[in-house]
């Protein structure tokens, strides 16, 4: 039999029900991922299985940008940044590192000392280790500059007053 006979003639297109799937066995469970068209016309791959997290175990490159949701459409309960949240980033202590996996150089936080100050931001993995969402220290982080650059500015101001 032909492979040609087995295939269902689309015209060339694929219907809009039919997804491009992508494969992937690992250590017996079936992985599957599917490239799908967004409704702004972007394509992307995505795991069918919603509920479970992607786990790299090595170093991600991307070639582009990573985008995180943040449309306001989508939030609920906004506020600003309470003074405490922004004063407890002093108590954070930055360290120097190696992961014992690659004897490479690193530099950021232990999750356990962040857990205490902004439990939000920690989160145990699958495989019993605590992670760190980096990235929404940022706003805590800029929230506080901002807070230093207006005492910088009102000491500047006081000090040209009284000169």
């Amino acid at each position: 039999m032909s492979l040609t006979g087995t295939v269902a003639n689309y015209g060339g297109r694929q219907p809009d029900n039919t997804q491009n799937v992508k494969q992937f066995i690992s250590s017996g469970d079936t992985v599957i991922w599917t490239y799908k068209k967004m409704s702004t016309g972007i394509n992307v791959i995505t795991p069918v299985d919603k509920k479970r997290a992607v786990l790299i175990d090595n170093d991600l490159y991307v070639n582009g940008s990573i985008y995180n949701p943040s449309d306001i459409n989508l939030k609920e309960n906004i506020n600003v940044i309470s003074e405490d949240k922004k004063d407890n980033l002093i108590n954070l202590e930055p360290v120097e590192f190696e992961f014992k996996k690659d004897n490479k150089k690193h530099y950021g936080f232990i999750a356990q000392d962040i857990e205490k100050i902004y439990p939000e931001l920690v989160n145990n993995n699958e495989v019993g280790y605590k992670t760190v969402n980096y990235i929404e220290l940022i706003p805590l982080l800029l929230s506080k500059i901002k807070d230093m650059q207006k005492e910088i500015d009102n000491l500047k101001e006081h000090l040209h007053l009284d000169v």
